[in-house]
């Protein structure tokens, strides 16, 4: 498995949390913390989340990743560095219909410790391009793939790389001219705040290809008191229709003839 890809460009400071997101403005910082984890800390809020993928009828792969506690400091701080309940169901479905990954190229939004994207590559997607804005997620990502995607008993040959990608213009142009369009487009958990939904939808409007491009939605919490129904209008006004085919699990699609 390629992993090469995994070296980051110039990032911006970006922090994501469940009250809203933003340029990271925390006055905190300068604590000297990587946001990477303190192993040895003497008030250890990290936790290892282990998830089982079925590859094939007798096959699976244990992923390991490393993050933090659902109660800690750094969860309240930044979303993206536990493990939310929406990932492993959107994990477990993509597993029932591997068909949608096979031999598909995979974006994955607010991507959080890798557990959809590194599922997507283990069962066969052709390249998956796992991001995320906040950039102490990204660290924690990378990290993740690492361990679990970048030893050499790993031989399925597709490529995995983390980038960041902040929603909407211009970084979702800028973006598409460095990497284009994506077969699917994942998400987990990834709505917070209402505001959100916008730049949400644009960029999956943006990014994925027609007409036979599917975003795949897994949500869980909904944060913010965000609706289902916001959800889906938002992606109607993009000409992209919604099926719910299991509980918390939507899958948009182009509307027949809305894009060529």
């Amino acid at each position: 498995m390629d992993t090469k890809t995994m070296n980051c460009e110039r990032e911006e400071d970006w922090i994501e949390s469940p009250d809203g997101w933003g340029q990271d403005d925390d006055e905190g910082k300068g604590d000297g913390s990587s946001g990477l984890l303190d192993l040895f800390g003497n008030d250890n809020q990290n936790e290892n989340f282990t998830f089982n993928v079925k590859i094939q009828a007798s096959t699976t792969k244990q992923v390991r990743l490393n993050g933090f506690k659902l109660d800690s400091n750094e969860t309240a701080r930044s979303t993206g560095v536990t493990l939310w309940q929406a990932a492993p169901r959107l994990a477990g479905y993509l597993q029932e219909n591997a068909v949608i990954c096979k031999a598909k190229s995979i974006l994955e939004l607010g991507a959080g410790l890798g557990l959809c994207g590194i599922t997507a590559s283990l069962l066969g997607a052709k390249d998956v391009t796992m991001t995320d804005g906040d950039t102490q997620t990204l660290q924690q990502m990378r990290a993740n793939v690492q361990e679990n995607c970048g030893g050499s008993e790993n031989t399925t040959g597709n490529a995995i790389s983390c980038r960041q990608l902040i929603w909407g213009a211009p970084h979702m142009e800028t973006f598409s001219a460095q990497y284009g369009k994506f077969d699917v487009i994942l998400g987990a958990d990834v709505i917070y705040t209402e505001e959100s939904v916008k730049p949400l939808f644009d960029t999956v409007a943006h990014l994925l290809k027609s007409p036979h491009g599917n975003f795949v939605l897994s949500r869980y919490s909904k944060w913010n008191n965000v609706d289902d129904l916001v959800v889906i209008e938002a992606a109607r006004i993009r000409c992209l229709s919604c099926d719910r085919p299991s509980d918390g699990i939507f899958v948009f699609h182009w509307n027949e003839g809305a894009r060529s």
